[in-house]
């Protein structure tokens, strides 16, 4: 955990950075609200009688004036415009760093690691059209020696006019060959290619889908009494799992992420995110031992 003399020094790079950030975005903005009243002033300058015609009079007031305030409210934001990288870029890594200092682990956290993006498919959780769009990526072993990746991530798709979020949370995929195939989920249903699933009727309460003319094994019910005991947690909006071939999959939709842009900065913002760190390797042990009771 953070002491408060850690807490100090991070947060005062913490703040430089973000400084950084906010004077290059007032320049832009600045840029941009200078260039609109000279524009403005032209067109007053070289039609002067536009006001005088009624069917003109409209024009530069309506059209200048929206312009004008749209960049002026952009340009008054940036004042207090807190950006989102930097937690990813700078702040994320030092808690990590900080973790595996103190508790022995080997985690390697990247920011915006977005090479990796074929999970998604191989999952068959999510639609694979999806674009995926990785903020925090995570790789390191369990107890087992088992490998496993988390993603803080976003899967979206767009027709050009309107997009649709198909997930918005962190994704869990722990490296390891249950022999079975299952999807157990709050909503939706299994999105893997050439595979075809049967929902199993005897689940209430959440949605079971075995691989055709499979049926439900011990290994199976295990995974879904521990997927039905996530889905009740308050913290979670909705909750899916998938186990495919040598891979276990997991992906937890918050209500309120827990893990991105923090609006304040405490001490105890930050062994808040330390603890949620480790909460997330705690999972993917509870999932390794999953099938061992």
């Amino acid at each position: 955990m953070f002491t408060a003399t850690e807490f100090k020094r991070i947060h005062r790079e913490f703040k430089e950075v973000q400084l950084k950030r906010r004077l290059k975005l007032q320049k832009v903005w600045g840029t941009l609200l200078v260039i609109t009243i000279l524009i403005l002033v032209l067109f007053i300058v070289l039609f002067p009688n536009q006001f005088q015609n009624p069917t003109t009079a409209w024009i530069l007031p309506t059209y200048g004036g929206m312009v004008f305030l749209i960049v002026l409210i952009g340009f008054l934001v940036s004042n207090k415009f807190l950006s989102e990288k930097p937690f990813f870029d700078d702040l994320f890594p030092q808690v990590y760093n900080k973790i595996n200092i103190t508790e022995g682990m080997a985690f390697d956290y990247k920011a915006y690691d977005n090479e990796d993006k074929e999970f998604n498919k191989m999952g068959g959780l999510f639609t694979r059209f999806a674009s995926v769009k990785i903020k925090r990526h995570v790789e390191g072993k369990t107890e087992e020696q088992h490998r496993f990746n988390i993603y803080d991530c976003k899967m979206t798709t767009s027709n050009g006019k309107n997009q649709q979020t198909h997930f918005d949370g962190i994704y869990f995929i722990l490296e390891k060959n249950v022999n079975t195939s299952l999807q157990v989920r709050t909503n939706g249903s299994p999105k893997l290619k050439g595979i075809k699933f049967d929902k199993q009727p005897e689940f209430d309460e959440i949605r079971v889908y075995k691989e055709t003319e499979q049926t439900m094994r011990s290994v199976d019910n295990q995974f879904v009494r521990f997927v039905s005991d996530l889905a009740r947690n308050p913290e979670y909006k909705r909750v899916y799992l998938s186990i495919v071939e040598g891979q276990i999959h997991l992906a937890l939709w918050y209500k309120n992420h827990p893990a991105r842009k923090q609006k304040i900065m405490t001490v105890e913002t930050l062994n808040n995110l330390y603890i949620f760190f480790l909460n997330e390797y705690k999972l993917l042990s509870d999932i390794d031992n999953v099938d061992v009771f």
